[in-house]
């Protein structure tokens, strides 16, 4: 109830940056038991099964911005926003702080 309330919070406190951002796809290597939302990156994400998709104000995918999604959903398999994906051993680098 906590984590949703302040999902919920986080999401309207960037709903402004949303509307003109990125979307970005996290792809799961362990798919999740039921849908749930989390805020990574300066963003609400959406998962459910092995996906999770945000919009974020960057239009670059980064190491640094794949870190702050594994802490909150676990290691990745991909981390894309359609133009661009994160490369093989980027992701190595990236996984290397996710949660267990």
């Amino acid at each position: 109830m906590i984590r949703t309330l302040a999902a919920a919070t986080t999401a309207l406190a960037f709903a402004g940056t949303a509307f003109a951002g990125t979307a970005f796809t996290a792809t799961l290597e362990t798919p999740m038991d039921k849908a749930e939302k989390i805020v990574a990156a300066k963003a609400l994400w959406s998962c459910s099964d092995d996906t999770c998709r945000a919009t974020l104000d960057r239009k670059t995918v980064k190491v640094s911005t794949c870190k702050k999604v594994v802490k909150e959903v676990g290691k990745l398999a991909e981390f894309s926003n359609g133009n661009e994906t994160l490369s093989e051993t980027d992701l190595k680098r990236c996984n290397a702080v996710a949660k267990s």
